[in-house]
């Protein structure tokens, strides 16, 4: 029998970002911990593995972020481990949840309705010019990248004429965290010009706080802790970026599946409800986010091998919600698939019954505060698209790629045509 080998310079191609999957496959079945010695990882990609890691506070530590993320953000929660960690959480947390969400499902709804009009608006002027005898969009541009980061600065109280500065920012600091370094260099200057706008609004909200989450930041206080001036700004660049990035492309990865399987698209025309059942496995088989990382802090023992302390291990979300062991058939879109929870996600990876859920907002401690958010997003944003398009279908000869998070996506496109309703 010949031996299976592996070439970690995979990871450095535009192949592997276009199609992780076969690579991540290769990983699972032959080397469930694979240590990657060019790029100075540790691979853990089985499902089972990836939870138990996630929820590992005692071998693992988010400590790593320091050499990222905090470089473009600043110093934000999610650096944090222990009780430096559960302070801020605590008290950013409650406001994505519960009945706290409640003020927010207008917000959605306004900035949905906004851009809907304006797609529809522009189809019907171009049908009744001649130049048109159906409406065309490119749906990520019009769309899906734009209505979080429109939620996201109501939220936060901030003036919408300044929209496209936001939009223009949010892309280039995602693209520090993982680009080259002349990426990381505007993305960090991006986010100083972020801080400096939004720094006179912490001092003035600070003294005459309103109803937006930076007031409502400026006041919090859990068991006598508040939040800095700079854990403000910096928690602010992160919901504008990971907020913004993490709904942008699971909108559009929802309508890229939508086209791609026109028999479970049928059914969703239907019954719009069914896109909280696309958007659960949208998060599945293409999450947003295909990996977290983590420092080892004390040794870990898998499969007959130690990652030492000082390690960095690299939790594969893109493997673990494409694991067989786990998911039938799971390079297969399938929103009627009976092995994934498709109800509102929990930390804990499976739930009662033994379904297991996708991973696509982390687990444990460092699960996403904005889950609710972003699923409401999608669903209430898909679902008037759906209403305001007759007959969506993607244009002839127009692109439609899902967009895998990597420094080597291509320039997301999702091109489609419809009837003007």
């Amino acid at each position: 029998m010949t031996a299976v080998s592996f070439d970690p310079a995979v990871f450095d191609t535009p192949e592997y970002w276009r199609d992780p999957y076969p690579h991540l496959k290769v990983l699972r079945d032959h080397f469930p911990l694979y240590h990657d010695e060019m790029h100075g990882l540790w691979y853990i990609t089985r499902y089972d593995d990836v939870c138990n890691a996630f929820k590992d506070n005692v071998h693992y530590s988010s400590k790593n972020l320091e050499r990222s993320m905090a470089l473009v953000f600043g110093t934000t929660m999610m650096q944090f481990d222990g009780e430096e960690h559960t302070k801020r959480r605590n008290i950013v947390a409650p406001e994505f949840s519960g009945r706290r969400m409640d003020p927010l499902i207008p917000i959605i709804e306004k900035n949905t309705q906004d851009l809907v009009d304006r797609i529809t608006a522009q189809a019907a002027e171009r049908l009744a010019q001649g130049f048109a005898d159906k409406g065309e969009v490119e749906l990520i541009d019009a769309f899906s990248s734009r209505l979080p980061v429109m939620v996201i600065i109501d939220m936060l109280g901030l003036p919408q004429k300044d929209h496209d500065l936001f939009h223009e920012w949010y892309p280039a600091m995602m693209a520090g965290l993982t680009g080259t370094p002349e990426q990381r260099t505007y993305g960090i200057e991006c986010n100083q010009q972020f801080h400096a706008y939004i720094d006179r609004l912490v001092d003035e909200r600070s003294v005459n706080p309103g109803e937006d989450l930076i007031s409502k930041l400026c006041t919090a206080e859990v068991d006598g802790a508040r939040m800095s001036k700079e854990d403000i700004k910096a928690f602010s660049s992160l919901l504008l970026v990971a907020g913004g990035e993490t709904t942008d492309k699971a909108i559009g990865n929802m309508w890229v599946h939508m086209m791609e399987n026109p028999d479970q698209f049928a059914e969703v025309k239907r019954d719009p409800e069914l896109f909280d059942r696309v958007f659960t496995e949208t998060m599945r088989i293409t999450p947003p986010a295909g990996s977290q990382q983590r420092d080892v802090i004390e040794p870990v023992e898998l499969y007959g091998q130690t990652i030492p302390v000082g390690a960095e291990a690299h939790f594969s979300i893109f493997g673990a919600n494409h694991d067989e062991r786990v998911f039938d058939h799971p390079d297969e879109f399938d929103i009627f698939r009976d092995d994934l929870y498709f109800g509102r996600e929990l930390r804990s990876g499976y739930f009662e019954g033994g379904q297991a859920g996708h991973l696509g907002f982390g687990l444990g401690k460092h699960f996403c505060v904005g889950y609710q958010l972003a699923r409401s997003e999608a669903v209430m944003g898909s679902k008037a698209l759906l209403q305001a398009m007759g007959n969506p279908r993607v244009k002839p000869g127009g692109a439609a790629h899902i967009q895998v998070a990597g420094p080597m996506n291509e320039q997301p496109k999702l091109e489609l045509e419809f009837d003007v309703v």
